[in-house]
């Protein structure tokens, strides 16, 4: 009858802690307090048996030293040693030497052994020339290292590489004598695992396995126990509270929408197992600088505005810090124009352009140069063209950009623009402009900031004349383009916003005239600026307009008395009329005598006496003269009259 023997446990499970019998050799991060540390030369578990067949018990370990926080370092050195002898072999070792150590600024541990062989039922397992381990926990938590090291391996008398890019291996050997027909495997893995506060090494796990038909006996994956080789581990000791991490800074704060960005985050506390998150999405290449005190991510897609930056671990905690997604916007492009050889250095200035893959000139690439990384600049060199050209700027996830301007390849012989006239107009388009320059005859579009321009006749050598589109305030290019080539005048044209008066002051004056009035609103423009008030027009040498182009004052001319308006005109149109009023001036009234009517704006006075002349002042004494005159004469005559009647009685 043949009877099958199998694995009870699917595979053999090694942590930080090797356990031999009932002892835990290097404590686990579970079971490890703050500022632990311990180290191992090599330890032996081969406790597997197949009744009949294989009877293993062997349990050993040498190099184990510990510390704990304040306590005394340990320490081991030894020469080279038989470490246990099984069942057709046995496990030697050369020299061991381990170290631990803990104090309140770290703990520490390593492992030295210089040569290690294994042999098991009759065959030579494994050999190594030299194994190390070595840990460090900064206090705090952050910064912790790991490394395992080995030269020379060998499984079943065949080289093999284990390292971090290989970290497991296996080989396997038939075996002979009583166990003909099985096969013993060794599976060799090796840790280096740094974690916010905690560092594991090992150089060497051998965990050993049998399998195969031997006589009536099938053996299925029977585990007979494992070999370490120099391992070490280590805790963090704690710093006051437990530690927490903190994120200090993100930059750049602003990217685009497309994602796609590299962003440096600092803090502290960081670790392999640290996420990034901006809002709900996760970024992607989180990568943790030894230290733990920086880390870089790449920004995932997202809608325009700002998002709450998470960076969080598992054992720490998590930090916030602020950061605005922007749609890529190009807002100038300096040089517009160049060679039609190509070859000039463009510069692209707007916002998110950090994720630039790549700037077309009428679908021709260009040669990027440069990227700011705060994504507010691109340089790119232009190719070979001809004409007007569109400048787009592509990103990740086929977005797109286009510049608000051309580009416009000049040609030797082509038109070229010298002058424009006028040089300014309202943003409501309309107005009659005529370009100057050479070569012009073959010009078939004009366009004022991209849109284009009405062209009225035809065109001559040295002159266009067009109708300008409406446009936003603010200076625009000017762009010819014909068969000849195209030609552009950088901001060649100022589009000025229709003035607006909002309030005037004083409202009303005399009708002589002679008054300063002050006219709040805009945008009115410094030596550009008219005012037409009562059918008078005041010339823009005779109106003073503040700098900031919000207040204007001038001084009325004489008018009839009344109510009248006043109008604002500049080149961007005129404004809604505002209500003033022409008063007459009181009276004058001289001392001790009647009243004076007042001067008025030419005509005849209320007396009948004529006045011509610019000053009334003669007219007015002479008239109040003569009015005196004749007022003592009736005077006088009346008292005779009296007196003669009075003597006659």
């Amino acid at each position: 009858m043949r009877s099958v023997l199998r694995s009870r446990t699917a595979a053999i499970g090694v942590t930080a802690g090797l356990v031999l019998g009932s002892s835990v050799l290097l404590a686990s991060p579970a079971s490890a307090a703050p500022g632990d540390a311990s180290a191992l030369g090599a330890g032996v578990a081969l406790t597997g048996t197949v009744p009949g067949l294989v009877a293993l018990d062997a349990t050993a370990a040498v190099g184990l030293v510990t510390a704990g926080t304040g306590g005394a370092p340990g320490a081991f050195d030894s020469q080279g040693s038989t470490l246990a002898t099984v069942q057709g072999g046995e496990v030697t070792v050369g020299a061991v030497s381990t170290r631990a150590s803990s104090t309140t600024t770290g703990s520490s541990a390593s492992s030295d052994v210089a040569g290690a062989a294994v042999s098991l039922l009759g065959v030579d397992v494994l050999t190594a020339d030299a194994v190390t381990a070595d840990v460090t926990c900064p206090v705090g938590g952050g910064g912790t290292t790991a490394a395992a090291g080995l030269v020379g391996l060998t499984l079943f008398g065949a080289a093999a590489t284990l390292d971090a890019t290989t970290p497991t291996v296996s080989a396997s050997a038939a075996l002979a004598g009583d166990l003909l027909g099985a096969t013993l495997t060794v599976d060799v893995s090796r840790v280096e695992q740094a974690r916010f506060g905690s560092a594991t090494a090992t150089s060497i796990i051998a965990a050993l396995t049998l399998n195969g038909t031997v006589g009536a006996t099938t053996i299925v994956d029977v585990p007979l126990g494992t070999v370490t080789l120099a391992s070490a581990a280590c805790e963090s000791p704690t710093a006051g509270a437990a530690a927490q991490i903190t994120a200090t800074g993100i930059t750049p704060v602003v990217g685009p929408t497309s994602g796609g960005q590299v962003v440096t985050i600092t803090g502290t506390g960081f670790t392999p197992d640290t996420t990034v998150t901006f809002g709900t999405l996760p970024a992607t290449a989180v990568t943790v600088a030894a230290d733990g005190n920086s880390l870089t991510a790449t920004t995932p897609a997202s809608p325009a505005g700002p998002v709450t930056v998470t960076v969080t671990d598992p054992t720490a905690g998590s930090a916030e810090l602020a950061y605005t997604y922007v749609a890529p916007a190009i807002t100038a492009i300096d040089p517009t124009q160049g060679p039609a050889v190509g070859g000039t250095t463009v510069t692209l200035t707007g916002t998110g352009l950090d994720t630039t893959t790549g700037v077309t000139f009428d679908g021709t690439p260009g040669t990027v140069v440069s990227v700011s990384p705060d994504g507010t600049q691109v340089v790119v060199t232009s190719p070979a063209g001809t004409g007007v050209a569109e400048v787009v700027l592509t990103a990740p996830a086929g977005v797109t950009t286009t510049a608000p301007s051309p580009f416009v390849y000049v040609s030797p012989g082509g038109p070229a623009v010298v002058s424009i006239s006028p040089t300014a107009g309202p943003t409501a388009g309309g107005q009659t402009v005529v370009a100057s320059g050479t070569g012009l005859a073959g010009v078939t579009d004009v366009t004022f900031d991209g849109v284009a321009a009405t062209i009225v006749g035809t065109p001559t050598d040295t002159r266009v004349t067009v109708v300008t589109p409406a446009g936003v305030a603010g200076p625009v290019d000017v762009v010819l383009d014909g068969a000849d080539g195209a030609a552009v005048l950088e901001d060649g044209y100022t589009y000025l916003a229709e003035p607006g008066a909002a309030s005037v002051d004083p409202g009303s004056g005399s009708t002589t005239g002679g008054d300063t009035v002050t006219v709040i609103g805009g945008p009115f423009v410094p030596g550009a600026t008219t005012v037409t008030i009562c059918g008078v027009t005041i010339p823009a040498t005779a109106v003073t307009v503040s700098a900031d182009g919000t207040r204007l004052t001038f001084v009325t001319p004489a008018c009839v008395a009344g109510a009248t308006t006043i109008v604002v005109t500049t080149a961007g149109g005129a404004s809604d009329a505002l209500p003033f009023t022409y008063v007459v001036p009181a009276a004058i009234v001289p001392a001790g005598g009647d009243r004076v009517a007042p001067r008025p704006v030419g005509g005849t006075r209320a007396s009948g006496l004529a006045y011509t002349g610019s000053d009334g002042t003669g007219g007015v004494l002479l008239g109040s003269a003569l009015m005196l005159t004749l007022g003592t004469a009736l005077l006088v005559g009346a008292r005779r009259r009296a007196a003669r009647d009075g003597g006659a009685e």
